[in-house]
């Protein structure tokens, strides 16, 4: 079947996102907005996972992966995806032990707070999530892999927390996938001539509701299990499309 994906959105959770950005809201626009499949990816946790779990089941229609967008050792930012959300919550309580002791500011970073499919603030997440965890690419893609997901490194065109510049070249490991920013496909560069041998996909990014679904990617997939979505991906049958 062919399935249209956004797999890059940020929630409340995140303190560079809207507090709009609950995961009801997120998957109703997800859903006005024709997408198929989404996934909640806050920097450095997936506390709101049950919600979006929650609410797809609610809302109906809507598929969902849970993850979150790791920052590595490396300042690289890379997404870790399951389809089980007690999996991303096991690997995001190990993320946050890994992370410094530097406690948030709200009025100065944003808000973190994690919610109920009823937009309930159920708590609010005591260490800064925008920081480096201690734990490398490499472990991490491997630890991940451990557990059964999907293993991408975000926008890695760009100059800021991007594979390629914090680290100098594209390396050679087991990526799924990776990620291309959709400023840099709609200035019309060869995606190609960046992702190398690795299948690549884009998305939203959004960290505001007007941006769910701006990017879509179409797969054709069996169904929506992280088996099947890595065989899709690695077919390179993925087409991206902007709105």
């Amino acid at each position: 079947m062919l399935f249209k994906a956004d797999l890059h959105i940020h929630s409340c959770l995140s303190p560079c996102a809207s507090l709009e950005m609950s995961p009801s809201a997120i998957v109703e626009k997800a859903k006005s907005a024709g997408l198929d499949l989404i996934a909640i990816t806050d920097h450095n946790s997936a506390l709101n996972a049950p919600a979006l779990r929650d609410a797809c089941v609610r809302t109906g229609g809507i598929h969902a992966l849970f993850g979150m967008e790791v920052t590595t050792a490396e300042e690289i930012h890379c997404l870790a995806l399951f389809d089980n959300p007690d999996k991303a919550l096991e690997l995001g309580k190990y993320i946050y032990s890994l992370l410094p002791e530097v406690k948030n500011k709200a009025d100065k970073y944003g808000d973190q707070v994690y919610v109920d499919a009823d937009e309930n603030i159920l708590g609010e997440v005591e260490k800064f999530l925008g920081v480096a965890a201690d734990i490398s690419f490499e472990r991490l893609g491997n630890t991940v892999h451990e557990r059964g997901g999907l293993f991408i490194p975000a926008h890695i065109d760009r100059e800021i927390f991007g594979l390629i510049h914090q680290i100098g070249y594209l390396p050679d490991f087991p990526f799924d996938a990776v990620e291309i920013s959709r400023h840099y496909l709609k200035r019309g560069y060869d995606p190609n001539a960046i992702s190398g041998k690795y299948s690549y996909l884009s998305a939203s990014d959004s960290h505001y509701l007007d941006g769910v679904g701006s990017v879509i990617n179409y797969i054709e997939a069996e169904d929506f299990s992280i088996e099947a979505l890595r065989a899709a991906i690695n077919k390179k049958g993925i087409v991206t499309e902007f709105k």
